[in-house]
């Protein structure tokens, strides 16, 4: 059986989603922001025959995350569903799920990654002394190095603004002597368990200067003072063994991504979300 959640069903899918708390960091953190009544998500759960929630469905904005086992009886409901959501441009979740999909999307091409995760810092970077909090005075120098860095943009300076303002979203940056912003990070997906490190990266300029790795410490010390777990995914070999080096573990779970398909030169949806 499937139904569309409301409040009621809050704790019987969070109990769920909370049997693997790091791949399902994305669905747990919208939860429990956005809820059951927001515009920009919906979730529903399949129940087995003992009334057992046995997987859930996200939709926020654009991007459907399917939350199941491997052998799913609920498969033949989640793929029609899928399937009419209009909106959907990506369709992200743990490898052994997302397979069972793959094949019904022709039209999306598929990103994988490695998820890794971080329970004790080993090191602290020279650099992190040159490490600052995203201000909201610093908004336009962040949008423009997201252009410079990404080529695309994340959110609107609006959106950020009241993302910052409702503490909604940590970014940490690092400037040049002319206040412009070189590398940046953030804190995505923070869950009353763990959070996800995202969008780290520096101008092609500045590369090569430990600045990233600096980004990525203090990001994880944030999360581990906290008392989360830190969790990002990686699928440039570069860039984990720098995450390996500051204490980070690749699981033995790997999370696709089945994105819109592009021109060679333009980044995907997966590298625009995970980068």
């Amino acid at each position: 059986m499937i139904y569309k959640c409301t409040d009621n069903q809050k704790d019987l899918v969070l109990d769920f989603l909370a049997i693997d708390p790091l791949t399902n960091a994305f669905v747990i953190a919208d939860i429990e922001r956005y809820g059951f009544d927001s515009l920009d998500q919906d979730v529903w759960a399949y129940t087995n025959d003992l009334d057992e929630v046995t997987g859930v469905l996200l939709r926020y904005r654009d991007i459907a995350i399917p939350v199941h086992e491997e052998e799913f009886s609920g498969l033949e409901t989640f793929l029609p569903l899928l399937q009419s959501l209009d909106e959907i441009k990506a369709i992200s979740g743990e490898k052994k799920v997302i397979d069972q999909y793959i094949d019904y999307f022709p039209e999306l091409e598929k990103a994988e990654t490695v998820i890794s995760v971080c329970e004790d810092l080993l090191v602290l970077p020279q650099k992190m002394n040159l490490v600052q909090t995203l201000e909201k005075e610093d908004i336009p120098a962040y949008i423009d190095w997201q252009k410079d860095c990404f080529e695309t943009l994340s959110e609107t300076e609006r959106v950020l603004s009241e993302l910052i303002e409702n503490d909604d979203i940590h970014i940490k940056v690092i400037k040049n002597e002319k206040n412009e912003i070189v590398s940046s990070g953030r804190l995505s997906a923070q869950s009353s368990m763990a959070a996800m490190i995202t969008r780290i990266g520096t101008i092609e300029s500045e590369e090569g200067k430990g600045y990233a790795k600096a980004i990525a410490a203090s990001l994880t010390q944030d999360c581990l003072e906290k008392n989360k777990i830190a969790c990002l995914f990686y699928h440039n070999p570069v860039a984990g063994s720098i995450y390996h080096q500051l204490g980070f573990k690749d699981t033995d779970k790997n999370w696709v991504m089945l994105n819109q398909k592009k021109e060679e030169d333009k980044k995907n949806i997966f590298q625009e979300w995970m980068s």
